[in-house]
């Protein structure tokens, strides 16, 4: 059996020509590897799932975008709070939780969890591929797996194209907000603290209220 080649961030046309073709990749990310899939490939999250099963079962589709309108595509509500949120934290550690515009997932609960990555190669890959649906890669016992060289082994090449070389990841996750409640709520906090989050919603808030105060026909 033949495992997937590693490659550096530097051929990353390699890792764009992959994921073009519908095949599946491994990534670095913040605090970890995962398994990354073009979303508009056939069975992607189905794919995901069976090579990055969720320890609690299955889950929400995870989406990595390379800008705000390849987001704001995928959610069938994009709320204020979002476009706050959104607009001082991305690129970056912040996952939002949305409701799905596609079809993604047979749920009770349909949305999808979205981030636009930090790293600007991962944002170039989406902006290219298109949106991309993630996995995280966990050990047997549930940590993040932060080396390159621990996945090899685990996968064939049929399963997995290749895999870039991020070096060692051992980082925070992004954290995640859950946008279809209001207020929006912090589920879990990541790399990003909770008082930026409130932050950004409070500043926000004013900013939309001077808005109205301020437009026409407002007193002067």
């Amino acid at each position: 059996m033949t495992g997937p080649r590693l490659v550096g961030r530097r051929q990353s046309e390699e890792a764009s020509a992959a994921v073009s073709d519908g095949r599946v990749v491994a990534v670095p990310g913040e605090e970890g590897y995962y398994v990354a899939m073009a979303l508009s490939a056939r069975d992607a999250l189905s794919t995901l799932r069976g090579l990055a099963p969720h320890p609690a079962g299955p889950a929400a589709p995870q989406v990595w975008v390379g800008g705000r309108s390849q987001a704001v595509d995928l959610a069938s509500v994009w709320s204020k709070e979002t476009a706050f949120l959104t607009d001082r934290m991305w690129p970056g550690p912040l996952t939002v939780i949305v409701p799905a515009y596609l079809d993604m997932v047979a749920s009770d609960e349909p949305v999808v969890h979205l981030t636009m990555p930090a790293a600007r190669g991962l944002r170039a890959l989406c902006r290219t591929a298109g949106p991309l649906a993630v996995g995280a890669l966990l050990r047997p016992d549930g940590a993040a797996v932060v080396d390159p060289s621990a996945i090899g082994a685990r996968f064939s090449e049929d399963d997995l194209a290749l895999i870039v070389d991020g070096g060692v990841c051992r980082g925070l996750p992004p954290t995640v907000v859950d946008c279809t409640v209001t207020p929006p709520r912090v589920r879990r906090v990541g790399a990003l603290p909770e008082s930026y989050v409130d932050a950004a919603l409070m500043m926000g808030a004013r900013r939309r209220r001077w808005f109205k105060r301020a437009g026409p026909g407002a007193s002067r």
